[in-house]
């Protein structure tokens, strides 16, 4: 997938982190001929954690367990908190954040740029290039290999992110050597080589992996439509309807691209700095403040967010994969804003749809139904409507029921409010899944970096938990009314379309694209009412 890959699931969300030397990963991919980070793919440049210690051996049980009975239930887990955050802003505008972890000797740096792959304009790729050239070009008087090197000496890792909204670059060091990393961090950030020549060996290998994709990974091509059917506009380019670049769109990026988006994003004003772990907020401020020297007042570049043109009807795409025997099936609507009132209701209508209980796991969930995975969520985008987006995996076999089924639910959620069950069991696990990585530096500061990036305050997991709580079916059910709207939804199924194009084609026209050439239209498969969902037995 395109910038959430291997770092962020489908839904935006972040994943579990490894943390790889760039010198390791280059040569691994020197050795088995496979192409480095590709545009919007997260980057990393870092050690390797070191494992954690062992944990003793569990207490034995007491007498009444080991007999064979039943423990006392447990009581409702604690939910994570968000510790103090100490901010100070620098004469520059640069902001900083601290948090203090004690748990290990370590900090975490989060630098969040507000300048994401939507900035890109008209290179789509650009400032996922750009992020990873900072780690490859070299900065200052150092060369890249040369640069990393000084930093993996002192204990130091880097990575960097490239998101919709903006780019993070990551530190991790021992706590006593922050000074030390920081100013290497800063050199990286502030005062960048770019480098033509080594933009040119990133590019090759982000165009090989991008073609790979195109092959291979049917979320990122499905997500590519996705976004590109719900923010349509009449005359211009939505900042979201280019998901990720393709194999034909990266070749346009030149170095002096990467160097006018760095000098028009990467300024002090459009800049966060997240500190979390074993620090003082003094302690922060100074290492921040003498790494980060940049004084520019420039404001950053403003983008348009107009509003996107909701779809007429239900508009059907089938993202060609020749002989594949699943189809992945993705539904997805605009809900409201992220920071509209209606949000948190969007969020557990979309649990009700499609959460571990929700109707469509009832329904399609194997060993009930011919699902291999089902979920509903919205994903995260900083500006304007947020899209819900459903998810469901089945035999190509199935894709007609399948695709009937997640409208069929769709609309019935948008007719009738959900059960005061439905919408407690969807809030208690919303609620359960706040700020879980909140107990390690790590999670911390990308929590912390998560909420710069979507402008969100540190208190959010309080207030969002309340929010949760006071949810009625009623409102839930008017703000999956408003914007679960089938008739007005956008369906790509990544699938065999010559198999499953047929069952489709009863729901409206069915536009056939070919993720291996930008995702043309080979054909259009006209609606035919009278189609079976399911295949004949000639065609099974």
């Amino acid at each position: 997938m395109s910038e959430r890959d291997e770092r962020r699931d489908w839904r935006g969300r972040r994943t579990a982190r490894p943390w790889l030397t760039w010198t390791a990963a280059l040569a691994a991919a020197a050795v088995c001929g496979c192409a480095g980070p590709a545009p919007h793919t997260p980057a990393r440049a870092a050690a390797q954690a070191k494992p954690a210690p062992a944990t003793s051996a569990p207490a034995a049980p007491p007498p009444e367990v080991a007999r064979g009975e039943q423990p006392p239930p447990s009581g409702p887990a604690k939910p994570a908190r968000m510790p103090a955050v100490a901010w100070a802003e620098l004469p520059s505008g640069l902001r900083v954040a601290t948090a203090v972890s004690r748990a290990l000797p370590l900090v975490e740096v989060r630098v969040v740029i507000r300048g994401g792959s939507s900035a890109d304009g008209e290179r789509t790729g650009l400032a996922a290039l750009t992020g990873e050239l900072l780690l490859r070009g070299g900065a200052g008087g150092f060369p890249g290999r040369e640069l990393l090197a000084r930093v993996e000496s002192l204990g130091a890792s880097l990575r960097v992110d490239t998101g919709l909204d903006a780019t993070v670059i990551g530190l991790r060091a021992p706590s006593d050597r922050l000074a030390e990393a920081a100013l290497l961090l800063g050199l990286i950030v502030q005062r960048p080589r770019l480098d033509a020549a080594e933009l040119a060996k990133l590019k090759a290998q982000a165009i090989e992996a991008a073609r790979d994709r195109a092959q291979s990974d049917g979320r990122w091509g499905a997500l590519m439509v996705l976004f590109r059917d719900l923010y349509a506009l009449p005359t211009e380019l939505h900042p979201y309807a280019s998901f990720g670049a393709t194999a034909a769109e990266l070749p346009k990026i030149t170095a002096a691209d990467c160097r006018a988006f760095h000098t028009a994003w990467y300024v002090p004003k459009n800049t966060v700095v997240v500190v979390a772990g074993d620090t003082t907020p003094e302690a922060a401020r100074a290492a921040v403040e003498k790494a980060f020297p940049d004084r520019r007042g420039a404001e950053p570049p403003a983008l348009s967010f107009t509003d996107p043109v909701s779809p007429g009807s239900l508009k059907i795409t089938i993202v060609d994969r020749p002989r594949s025997a699943e189809s992945e099936l993705f539904l997805g609507v605009l809900g409201p804003e992220r920071a509209a009132p209606e949000w948190p209701a969007l969020a557990v209508a979309g649990e009700v749809l499609g959460g571990p209980s929700g109707r469509l796991s009832q329904e399609l969930l194997e060993p009930r139904g011919p699902a291999r995975a089902v979920s509903a969520a919205p994903l995260d985008v900083a500006h304007g409507p947020v899209p819900l987006v459903a998810r469901v995996s089945v035999p190509a076999a199935r894709t007609g029921l399948a695709a009937q089924a997640m409208l069929d639910q769709a609309e019935q959620l948008a007719a009738a409010a959900p059960s005061q069950d439905e919408v407690d069991a969807a809030a208690r696990r919303l609620a359960a899944g706040l700020g879980l990585g909140l107990g390690t530096a790590t999670g911390l500061a990308d929590e912390l970096a998560d909420m710069q990036v979507l402008d969100l305050p540190d208190d959010h997991h309080d207030s969002y938990r309340k929010e949760l709580r006071d949810i009625t079916p009623a409102f839930a059910g008017k703000v999956a009314a408003d914007h679960v709207r089938p008739a007005h939804a956008a369906i790509v199924v990544v699938g065999d379309a010559q198999a499953i194009g047929p069952m489709l084609s009863r729901l409206g026209d069915v536009k056939v694209v070919d993720p291996t050439r930008a995702f043309e239209r080979k054909r259009t498969i006209p609606r035919d009412a009278s189609a079976s969902p399911a295949p004949s037995q000639e065609q099974r």
